[in-house]
């Protein structure tokens, strides 16, 4: 019996996880996609067409696409975090810490058509870029 037991609990929680990371991808047209990369980045990306290549990766905190663009505004742990990786000592708690804190943004424009990427931008120079390019797409 408490085999049993044990064992519905695996498969209850099995099921669970599997529901979980289910339906969270977004699909954006022309192969690309928004969803959340566990692996390398633990941070929302916008993967491009060849199965888990980054257009944009982690940590993508708004987007809006059409039939031909994508523009996405991203929180770049890895730019934020670049002086802490010198440091032996720091923990991952003050890592995490110093990325919540921070309020640096950087901006990115996909021509999906072209299979084209433009960015990282200051937000001033994506919205000239969005302009020129005829982009009414807003995030």
């Amino acid at each position: 019996m408490k085999n049993k037991v044990i064992l519905a609990i695996g498969v209850f929680t099995m099921l669970l996880i599997y529901s979980c990371s289910q339906g969270s991808a977004v699909d954006l047209g022309n192969g690309y996609r928004f969803d959340y990369d566990p692996v390398i980045s633990r941070d929302d990306a916008i993967f491009g067409p060849d199965e888990n290549v980054y257009a944009v990766e982690g940590h993508v905190t708004g987007y809006n696409f059409d039939s031909t663009f994508i523009v996405a505004e991203q929180k770049p742990r890895h730019v934020i975090l670049r002086d802490t990786y010198r440091k032996l000592n720091i923990t991952l708690p003050e890592e995490d810490k110093i990325f919540e804190q921070s309020t640096f943004r950087q901006f990115w424009i996909i021509d999906k058509k072209q299979d084209k990427r433009y960015g990282p931008f200051t937000k001033e120079k994506f919205l000239e870029k969005r302009g020129e390019l005829g982009i009414d797409l807003k995030l």
